[in-house]
């Protein structure tokens, strides 16, 4: 574990990165602001908007993990959801306050700093409580998983609010589906032919749903799920199914930051050795935290891959897939973790070196990218 005394100190991070975190196009923050004025340029009427109540797409979503279990007693899993609610409505990145969803005082924080109060209307209130609890459970606000599940609920906000396109949408849904079929076929392998190709995509479909638990009973007993949890791990199962796709498409980002981590990553002026150094232990300290946060992703999808292809490709025994399954919801949690401070710190140090103009930079802006990214992944 780096000394925390390499790093530039975190207030002082924020105060002058603020900006490049909060702007990041990552999937640890959702920039409820940003978009809302997307969704309102593209023509969005307020039954299009994302919530009912206007003050809350002033916010931006940040996830971000308990160092303490204490800060929220009871949580499901260690990956919070704060809102940031900024000073000046017209530049969240002046500053502003933030509060986890579930703390103490979140309500009260809420009808504070949004107006968010049953008296304006309990349905609004309820509505939107229900779409701040979805954020909440997701571990990381990924577009497509963000989309899947407010659907899922029949809340369905303007495009814009999704930086997802149509056929990027399709694409990946087509591929989760492609993954659920052999579920259904070994499942139901007592249908003859005709009535299980019938009834397949049908199945799928309800997979895809996870609501109709009484038409999915063979799967559910099939792979000795808890019919109350099933649910809960059939959306954790499509979580995980996403996840393995985006690992693809996030390997090349990871790659090329690790290069200039290694080659490039140097201060470029003249300064002290001992500055030099701390540098040089700070950015080291970087390359270990990438490598360990890629290592862990990719052991549990290497994990899962293998439980898949056990049962469904080489028709062995259910027993490793079974025991994904029942784990679903933790292996989910893990992986959004993991794979959205990637995306963030990559993010992080892309913004910043092209506001610079150059990946090589000098020893205070290095430093600071550095300590930034560090943090992130620690």
């Amino acid at each position: 574990m780096l000394d925390s005394s390499k790093l530039v100190d975190s207030d002082k991070l924020s105060a002058l990165h603020l900006a490049t975190e909060l702007n990041a196009g990552s999937s640890r923050v959702y920039h409820v602001d940003r978009l809302h004025r997307l969704a309102q340029d593209g023509g969005g009427a307020p039954d299009d908007f994302m919530f009912r109540h206007p003050e809350l797409h002033r916010i931006i979503f940040i996830k971000q993990v308990l160092q303490d279990s204490r800060d929220l007693p009871g949580r499901f899993n260690r990956i919070g959801t704060k809102l940031y609610f900024a000073f000046n409505e017209t530049n969240a990145y002046e500053g502003g306050k933030s509060i986890f969803v579930g703390a103490q005082n979140f309500d009260d924080a809420l009808a504070f700093q949004a107006g968010f109060d049953r008296k304006r209307g309990v349905e609004d209130y309820i509505r939107d409580r229900d779409i701040i609890k979805i954020f909440d459970q997701l571990p990381s606000l990924d577009p497509f998983l963000l989309k899947d599940r407010l659907l899922a609920e029949g809340i369905t906000p303007h495009p814009a609010y999704f930086e997802i396109s149509q056929d990027e949408w399709s694409k990946i849904r087509d591929h989760v589906m492609l993954k659920f079929r052999p579920i259904v076929e070994f499942a139901f392998a007592g249908l003859d032919a005709a009535r299980a190709q019938a009834r397949l995509r049908m199945l799928v479909e309800k997979i895809w749903d996870a609501k109709d638990m009484e038409a999915l009973g063979p799967v559910i007993q099939a792979m000795e799920l808890d019919p109350e949890e099933a649910p809960a791990s059939l959306h954790a199962w499509k979580g995980v199914i996403y996840y393995d796709y985006r690992m693809v498409a996030l390997e090349a980002n990871i790659r090329r930051f690790a290069q200039w981590l290694g080659s490039e990553a140097e201060p470029i002026d003249l300064i002290p050795s001992a500055n030099r150094k701390i540098v040089g232990e700070v950015r080291d300290a970087t390359r270990t935290a990438l490598r360990e946060r890629w290592r862990k992703a990719k052991v549990r999808l290497d994990e899962y891959n293998a439980a898949y292809r056990a049962l469904f490709v080489d028709k062995k025994s259910p027993g490793p897939f079974i025991a994904f399954l029942g784990n679903a919801s933790d292996v989910f949690a893990e992986l959004g973790d993991s794979q959205s401070r990637l995306d963030h710190a990559n993010e992080v140090w892309r913004a910043v070196t092209d506001r610079h103009g150059t990946k090589r930079l000098k020893y205070e802006p290095l430093h600071h990218l550095l300590s930034l990214t560090y943090q992130i992944l620690a």
